[in-house]
């Protein structure tokens, strides 16, 4: 009888989640919670890919996971400034009409 041998697959599964909760940077409001989830995923898979590289993989969706959840948070911080700087547009876009006022 021969025994077949599986091969041990390598788990991308918090990679993979970094990168889907990454992608809902564009969605208003959920994008501050997505964001930090997509940032703590990713760097959660990253130690993990690098403690124990035979188990984990997927290093390349936790960095894109990492870039697309910290681009919210930039993004906003550019928007606050622009609207500091007298924009008035970007106040109201963004909800910060009193800042202008």
């Amino acid at each position: 009888m021969v025994q077949k041998q599986l091969k041990a697959e390598k788990s991308k599964a918090r990679a993979v989640s970094s990168f889907v909760l990454g992608l809902g940077f564009w969605i208003p409001l959920l994008n501050f919670i997505l964001g930090a989830l997509a940032v703590y995923h990713g760097m959660k898979a990253l130690r993990n890919i690098k403690n124990e590289p035979k188990k984990y993989s997927g290093k390349a969706f936790a960095v894109t996971g990492i870039i697309l959840g910290c681009l919210v948070y930039f993004l906003y911080l550019v928007g606050i400034g622009m609207c500091l700087y007298g924009f008035r547009d970007v106040c109201s876009n963004i909800g910060l009409e009193f800042l202008n006022k």
